[in-house]
């Protein structure tokens, strides 16, 4: 069958189909029949629609396993459809009521209609499954997962602004679009944040060069709220000034950013004041810039870093290599354990906040290198020491490359942070083909509300 998108000619939805699971992304997974797939796209019955298979596998946005629905199809694909909820005639105990009056709209916090609990449990077993289809792998233990606030947790989040003939439009992306989902409200947001977008609203307009700022980054931070706003255009002193005055009434950090990798302090309520967030349980402070990566779900990454160290049970004797090592989240806390940590990561700007805050920290046992880590990396000197801990923390990409070139010298306690199942299902199966066994692993509720899942593996050699 050729790939097509639904046209509005044409009959769209599927009749009856019971949801049997999930997909990694979090939308409900069905199997349709061909009969009803042709009727839906009006397809004439013949050789095209007397399919040999049995129906598609249905990607189904809004359901949730045990649910019998109707879908509305928008898109069909030669293996599969992707579709979304047209009606719900069975419901499932799980669904609940969205709190946020922009659901329908927003497409930030796709998964409000499930339950927390059962949002977790459903994160745990998209990654087993993951797991069992793509490497064949069924951890020895499965944790409790780490479990957040379901709202109010989100300590930074990023705003698209755009400016429209009937003014200023300020949120986040509505569903399946690029058009701006204005928002007045977002539960997630923790609770010194949530009056920010609202005095942005008041404030932006009254620039004279308001059309330059195109986005705004919130942060809460241990060191107090921040802001952001990205600039396309110089702004003029007048407007630099309403931004300082601004900042100075409501005591927050004020940042303007002309491009990527250039950031601007006009405000900030003390001279010697830096954005920072501590993890008091190892005793650290970790001061960051605003273009720096940092955890969206501060509680979260507190007790990540906790359980990081609980379950790799570091000697004093260890040396510690943590790849994608960002600021030293990981690196300092096991720091304060072990004999040496090497850090590495790609941007040589986390590099340098890195190596900064072991020295804010009065940690002398680590060192820090920048490096690309999907590139050849063994004529690095740092790749050619010995380790007793390997602790990976990737983006989604994951972390294929690396663990392929160390495939000799792999350390035999490895510890895996994960943000894609996908991927992590890959470089586990990678990791059983060096005699690795996964002894541990565990979801973390980073971003309730959504379909992202964040994991822990720990892998011990066999």
């Amino acid at each position: 069958m050729r790939n097509q998108q639904a046209s509005s000619g044409k009959r769209q939805d599927v009749g009856e189909v019971l949801v049997t699971g999930l997909s990694h992304d979090g939308r409900g997974l069905a199997r349709t029949q061909s009969a009803s797939v042709n009727r839906a796209f009006g397809h004439r019955a013949g050789k095209t629609a007397r399919n040999k298979e049995q129906g598609k596998t249905l990607f189904i946005e809004g359901a949730l396993p045990g649910e019998t629905v109707t879908v509305r199809i928008l898109e069909d694909r030669r293996r599969f459809l992707n579709g979304r909820v047209q009606t719900i005639i069975q419901t499932s105990d799980e669904r609940v009521e969205p709190p946020c009056k922009h659901f329908k709209q927003c497409g930030g916090c796709s998964l409000q209609y499930w339950s927390h609990k059962g949002q977790l449990a459903g994160k745990q077993e998209i990654v087993l499954d993951q797991l069992r289809r793509f490497s064949s792998l069924v951890p020895v233990e499965v944790a409790p997962p780490l479990v957040s606030e379901p709202y109010g947790y989100r300590h930074r989040a990023r705003l698209s602004i755009r400016w429209q003939k009937d003014g200023l439009a300020l949120g986040f992306r509505e569903k399946q679009s690029k058009a701006i989902c204005s928002i007045s409200e977002c539960p997630v947001l923790s609770e010194p944040l949530r009056p920010l977008p609202e005095l942005l609203r008041e404030l932006l307009p009254q620039l004279q060069k308001h059309q330059a700022i195109s986005h705004a980054e919130l942060f809460d931070a241990d060191s107090g709220r921040a802001v952001l706003l990205r600039r396309i255009r110089p702004l003029t002193e007048q407007d630099a000034e309403a931004l300082r005055d601004f900042a100075r009434k409501e005591q927050l950090h004020l940042y303007l950013q002309g491009d990527p990798d250039r950031v601007h302090c006009l405000y900030k309520p003390r001279d010697d004041s830096w954005l920072y967030n501590q993890i008091p349980e190892f005793d650290l402070t970790l001061q960051f810039r605003p273009n720096d990566f940092t955890q969206v779900n501060w509680a979260i990454n507190r007790k990540m870093v906790a359980q990081a160290v609980e379950w790799l049970q570091p000697k004093p004797s260890d040396r510690v290599l943590d790849l994608f090592c960002g600021l030293g989240n990981f690196s300092l806390a096991l720091a304060r354990q072990v004999q040496t940590v090497t850090g590495v990561e790609g941007s040589e700007g986390a590099v340098e906040r890195a190596r900064h805050n072991a020295g804010l920290n009065r940690i002398k046992n680590c060192d820090f290198h920048q490096a690309d880590l999907s590139a050849l990396a063994k004529g690095n000197e740092w790749f050619n020491r010995d380790y007793d801990i390997l602790l990976l923390d990737p983006p989604r990409t994951g972390a294929i490359e690396i663990i392929e070139q160390m495939a000799q010298t792999l350390p035999d306690r490895v510890l895996y942070i994960s943000c894609n199942p996908a991927t992590l299902a890959r470089d586990a199966g990678a990791l059983s083909e060096q005699g690795f066994q996964l002894a541990k692993l565990g979801v973390m509720d980073m971003f309730p509300q959504t379909a992202h899942v964040e994991s822990m593996g720990l892998f011990i050699r066999s």
